[in-house]
């Protein structure tokens, strides 16, 4: 697998269930030592460093997983997210209050229990608390699923909000035409192994027969 990521664009990979898309990501975060080649952000080496480490370096993972701490508030959750800057009171709050500007909706609900939350206002919890490190990389694994496709949608439109302040993102989803539809560069990952690779125009008009090729896999 080869992947490149350039500052401030959105890239996307897809591919069947199984192709190792997800594998792929927790590689990246440090969680899985490639078993050869290696992993490089801004010219540094990131293989075997530990996943603690990646904010510190501007990185932020969200994994497919649910992750909200359900029975701290959702101040207290976004705190978390920017647990390296502890020492810095003053710097932690002001980021907390610049990601709840970004978010109205949780800043309606910041003393709220995150588990009271929908699913999908708990997802958006997670993005703002990735968010509070002030990454230069979003790393992010299946933001839409189980989601309802309105809430997706907004999920999507949060994305591309982040696009648009130069935020980088790397991210992989089942919800292949969003994805695409809102990618710079898209790869296309089979047992993983890359595919096909190009630019959001050179997939939209065939997805299709992509998918329906993954099916004969």
């Amino acid at each position: 697998m080869s992947l490149r990521v350039p500052q401030g664009q959105i890239v996307a990979v897809i591919g069947p269930n199984g192709a190792g898309k997800s594998t792929l990501l927790r590689a990246i975060c440090g969680f899985l030592p490639p078993r050869r080649g290696c992993v490089r952000y801004c010219e540094r080496l990131l293989t075997g460093v530990p996943p603690y480490r990646m904010v510190e370096l501007g990185i932020s993972y969200l994994p497919q997983e649910r992750t909200v701490f359900p029975h701290l508030s959702v101040e207290q959750n976004l705190r978390l997210g920017g647990w390296h800057f502890r020492r810095d009171r003053r710097r932690l709050q002001q980021a907390v209050e610049r990601v709840l500007g970004l978010f109205p909706m949780l800043a309606a609900r910041r003393r709220s229990k995150a588990g009271d939350l929908s699913g999908g206002l708990q997802k958006i919890l997670e993005i703002a608390r990735g968010l509070v490190p002030e990454p230069q990389l979003l790393v992010v694994d299946e933001p839409s699923v189980g989601l309802a496709p309105m809430v997706a949608r907004e999920i999507y439109e949060i994305l591309q909000r982040l696009r648009a302040q130069r935020l980088t993102v790397l991210l992989v989803d089942q919800n292949v035409r969003a994805a695409v539809a809102l990618a710079d560069y898209v790869y296309v990952l089979e047992l993983g192994r890359n595919r096909a690779e190009g630019s959001r125009q050179a997939f939209a008009g065939d997805l299709q027969a992509t998918i329906k090729a993954w099916l004969q896999i």
